[in-house]
């Protein structure tokens, strides 16, 4: 017996991981040209503009779901959400530190700067997912649940 939890639509929860997916696309591509331009960093086989679009929306997409996971099943569930979050981008900065991609060693310190940003940036907006599904006048922009 659940009793604890309120139901959740699925639907809200999915646009509000596309709704902050797509503004977290925009900031990283912003971000992916301003850090090129300012350190001159050209090799793009890996993180380049399809990239981004694709993978940072999946990637917040999958955020929401496991948000929706987490608010449905646990007493808690924002909370649990908040912290496996904050483990796994602490994990993927640690990861990418460790990372040697070029033989150039100013090339390859470039590389890992910019994918941490990135995954900061994509860490912030997971992170952000509990703020704007519980906030009803930011919801409305995007769900109507009387269609």
């Amino acid at each position: 017996m659940n009793n604890h939890v309120d139901k959740i639509p699925f639907g809200k929860t999915v646009l509000t991981a596309l709704f902050i997916g797509i503004i977290t696309t925009m900031i990283c591509l912003g971000f992916n040209i301003g850090f090129r331009m300012l350190t001159f960093y050209g090799p793009s086989d890996f993180i380049n503009v399809s990239s981004i679009i694709f993978i940072v929306n999946i990637l917040v997409l999958v955020a929401g779901i496991t948000y929706y996971a987490f608010k449905t099943w646990a007493k808690r569930g924002d909370l649990i959400y908040i912290l496996i979050v904050l483990a796994v981008i602490v994990f993927c900065i640690w990861k990418t530190v460790g990372i040697h991609r070029f033989a150039n060693l100013k090339q390859n310190h470039q590389f890992i700067e910019l994918l941490i940003g990135i995954t900061i940036i994509i860490g912030i907006a997971a992170l952000s997912i509990p703020y704007f599904f519980n906030r009803k006048k930011l919801v409305d922009i995007y769900y109507e649940p009387e269609v």
